[in-house]
Order: structure tokens, then sequence, then C-alpha cells
């Protein structure tokens, strides 16, 4: 039988599994949630009927985030983890052979999910200091159909201003610009609130990472009610599951503790950011630069990531390695203290 190459040329994704007592490889919330919301959410779970289907709207879960963002839910799609979000904009709203613009370095799974639409994948280079080239991006954007990357971007950690984003949106009125704000609520440069402004704009968002629920799958489009009208029809009738729905909602009705997690998440950020400068400036032969965060997590750009990951993972403490650097999520305080102690003893001459 004869399958696609674009199927069959595909490897999985492959995370770090198994125990670690430090998680620092996935860009997770630290903070679980509190007994007393958990004892909530037991009881909305318990009030589903298992035997029926769930909202195929997720109208309460979208009528919270909305209220939690100061928008309208006419403008909100919620889906199944923002991946299946991003696979619905990709096979629905662009034909087969269309021209989509990434961004390099940026998630990976981006250029996946397009070749697997058919799609036909520009990818623009970012600069050395890995900012992206704006000039570059807008003249490769007024040539395609979509635009599609992340910011602030995972994995650099970095982040373009708005008013470079708006740039980019006015630059090109006939391009669908996709912009991932995954990793936004760390920082204030959203253009979440011009989604009715600009037809040409969506944004995705998720509740994986400052709202502490990676275990569910639940993200979110933001744009028009147009564009949103058609979201909820390509969609799957019933994509997100009850209990998640009944989760999520609970979750994000406690708007004072998801803004206390994220502002104690960034607190965070910044005293790992400073720690491994520190280190930065002492083992410069190693680590050749820290980058500024914008998100939940620091990248060091080394040409030893290799080694120090595996160092670091014999030690109990998982990070993400890419071939030029590591990516290293903003822990707890102690997880902190143990991953720096650990990495002192690894850069010792």
């Amino acid at each position: 039988m004869n399958l696609p190459e674009k199927l069959t040329k595909l490897k999985p994704y492959d995370p770090i599994t198994g125990y670690y007592p430090v998680r620092l490889d996935a860009n997770e919330s630290y903070f679980d949630l509190p007994s007393v919301l958990k004892a909530k959410i037991a009881d909305q779970v318990e009030q589903i009927a298992f035997n029926r289907y769930p909202d195929p709207i997720a109208t309460e879960v979208i009528n919270a985030f909305a209220a939690y963002y100061g928008i309208s839910p006419d403008c909100v799609t919620a889906g199944n983890g923002s991946d299946e979000i991003i696979t619905i904009l990709l096979n629905c709203f662009l034909a087969k052979g269309s021209k989509i613009v990434t961004v390099s370095p940026d998630f990976s799974m981006y250029r996946l999910y397009a070749e697997l639409a058919e799609l036909e994948v520009v990818t623009v280079p970012k600069k050395d200091n890995l900012q992206i080239d704006m000039d570059a991006l807008i003249a490769a954007a007024k040539e395609a159909n979509a635009v599609l990357f992340s910011n602030p971007c995972n994995p650099t950690s970095l982040g373009e201003p708005r008013e470079a984003i708006i740039r980019l949106i006015e630059s090109a009125p006939d391009c669908l610009m996709l912009v991932d704000e995954a990793y936004m609520d760390f920082w204030d440069e959203s253009v979440l609130d011009l989604v009715t402004k600009y037809d040409n704009l969506i944004v995705l968002r998720t509740c994986s990472k400052a709202m502490g629920m990676a275990s569910l799958r639940m993200g979110f489009a933001v744009t028009d009610p147009y564009k949103t009208g058609l979201m909820r029809a390509a969609k799957s009738p019933y994509n997100c599951d009850a209990v998640t729905q009944a989760i999520a909602a609970a979750v994000l009705k406690e708007q004072s503790l998801m803004r206390h997690c994220c502002d104690e998440i960034i607190v965070q950020t910044q005293r790992l950011y400073t720690a491994i400068n520190a280190l930065v400036q002492r083992f410069p032969e190693v680590l050749e630069t820290v980058y500024p965060p914008r998100t939940n997590f620091v990248f060091v750009k080394t040409a030893y990531a290799h080694e120090i990951f595996e160092q670091l993972l014999a030690k109990g403490i998982s990070v993400r390695c890419f071939p030029n650097g590591l990516r290293i999520c903003a822990g707890t305080r102690r997880e902190q203290m143990l991953l720096l102690s650990e990495l002192e003893d690894i850069l010792q001459p």
C-alpha cells in the first residue's frame, strides 16, 4: 500500500519521558491548583451527565476566558489545545498549495502542520540576536497567503513589541496573520484587543502555560465574529470534552489566583535569568549568552548544550536541549537552587 510521503517521512514528537525530580523542560507552570479549587472542580465534574455529549461551543469556558481578557465571547473559539486550532486554521483557512511564512527558530510544529496541510512553507531566518527580521518578514508576507509565528517566542524567550506586530499586520492586509501568544501572559505587548480592527488577524492563546492546566488540552482562537463563526463551523462538533470544559471554566473564573500565579512566575523567571547571567559572566568559554526572557523560561546559547543537558539529566534535572542552546523553564526556588548548584559543578574547569 502506497501512503503519502508527507505522512511516511514523519517522526513522532519526542518529549522527555520518565521520572525526574526537577522538571524544567516543558514550560509548564510550577503551580498546581489549590486543594480548595480542586474540591470545587470535583463538585463540577460530579454534576456532568457522562452519557450526554458536551456543549459543542464550550460556552461557559469561552465566557470565562473572554471575561478574563476583557473581550467579546463572540470572538472566541475553543479547541482541543492550540494544536487543534492551528490544524483547523491551516487546513480550512488556506487552500492546498497556499504559501505560508514562518520564522526560524520558532515552534517546530508549525512547519509540520503546514506540510501536512500541503502548504508551501517559506522560512525567514531570524537575526543573529534571535529577534525577527521584521523587514524581511514583511517582504515575505506581501507574497504569501499567511504568516504564523509565536510572540513571545518558543524557544528563544524573546518577543516583538506590539508596534512591530501592528506594522506587520498593516503592511500585508491580504495576508492572514496567525500570532501565537501562548506566552503573552508573561509580557504586556499583546495584540489580542485588535482582532476586530484588523480582519487579517487571528490570535492564539492556551491554558497550558500561565494557567497551570497543561494536563488538560484547551486552546483558543480569537478573531472577529465572522471568522469565529467559520472556525466554529470547521471544527469537530464536540471537540472539547465535558470534563475539560468543567475544569477550565472553574479555573478561568479564579481571576485573582491566575494573576497572582502569573506575577510570581515572572519574578521567578527573572531570578533565574539573573542567576544564569552571572554564570555566563563567570564561564564565558562555555556559556555564550542568556537572553532577557519575555516568557516563563530562559534560553541559554551554548555550543555545549548536549553535554550540559546529558549531565543535568544524569542528576535528575530535565531541561530542553537544542543544537545551539538550552531552554530552561522557571521552576520553584528550590528547583532553581538544585539546577544552579548542578550547573556550577558542570561548568567548573
